[in-house]
């Protein structure tokens, strides 16, 4: 994992405040605008004018580093914390943790982004002896919605295609994996869920995952037509050239059904009595 280095000089966003971590807090800058990288949100903050600073910085492209792990940051400052915040970080909670922000530019890929974060994210809580339950939302310190896709539903669906609590679960899951010093496959849930298309039984079978429901990809595509493909550069699958959130099990790859629909074009209705998904022809 290469690290590129461009400390902030801005004396307003680093006041070279020595601190002890004791926790790691994950934003997003919330800019989605061409060109809003790492390396542009790094310029931001080191304008004198601008008094905000984190840690770390993701893009699809790079990791940039703004402040030691050691020196305070302004990233999460507010006029009051959550009661829980204040009990196990600090009562000013910038002098007690690690920010990163994570890139939501139009012009870059957020599933790299995303991967890359989960990468450094596990790193440092490796170096520290941290588990999972030291990562923090910013929203759960001081209520803000950020990063808005692991805290409302509607950026949430747009971004990962799950709710806030499903994408922000699975990012604790992800980073909880790369913990591992030889990461296991993920073994399929024993919850199986039916599939039908257009009445008719699909041989594979789905599995039901905190309440979602997830189908065998290239089954469900290739009965309707639909075109696979696998980014070798990514390590992601398509479904008819749009991005699919996958997980892979024992070399299949599997989906939320109901992104896996929208990309086919197919209406998705849930039979919870028989535990089936139903899909047909149709608009969405």
């Amino acid at each position: 994992m290469q690290i590129i280095d461009m400390m902030l000089t801005n004396k307003t966003a680093r006041p070279g405040t020595k601190i002890v971590p004791k926790g790691l807090v994950i934003h997003w800058t919330a800019n989605e605008g061409k060109g809003a990288d790492a390396v542009a949100n790094r310029n931001y903050f080191n304008k004198p004018t601008t008094e905000a600073s984190a840690h770390y910085i993701v893009d699809d492209r790079q990791i940039i580093r703004c402040l030691p792990e050691t020196e305070m940051g302004y990233h999460v400052g507010a006029k009051s914390y959550k009661p829980e915040a204040v009990a196990r970080l600090s009562s000013y909670p910038n002098n007690a943790t690690i920010g990163i922000e994570m890139c939501v530019n139009a012009d870059g890929d957020f599933k790299v982004m995303y991967q890359r974060t989960v990468e450094l994210a596990a790193d440092i809580l490796k170096r520290y002896g941290w588990s999972v339950d030291k990562l923090w939302r910013h929203f759960d310190i001081t209520g803000k919605n950020c990063p808005a896709y692991f805290v409302s539903d509607d950026f949430s669906r747009r971004f990962t295609g799950l709710t806030a609590t499903q994408a922000w679960s699975k990012f604790k899951a992800d980073v909880e994996q790369a913990l591992k010093p030889n990461p296991q496959p993920a073994q399929k849930p024993v919850d199986k869920v039916l599939v039908e298309i257009n009445g008719k039984r699909l041989a594979a079978s789905g599995y039901l995952k905190d309440g979602v429901s997830w189908l065998p990809i290239r089954a469900v595509a290739e009965a309707v037509g639909g075109k696979v493909e696998w980014c070798q550069l990514t390590k992601q699958i398509k479904v008819n050239g749009k991005d699919i959130n996958e997980e892979i099990i024992e070399g299949t790859g599997y989906a939320w059904s109901k992104e896996i629909g929208a990309a086919l074009g197919l209406t998705v209705e849930w039979d919870g009595e028989t535990k089936t998904v139903r899909l047909t022809k149709g608009c969405v």
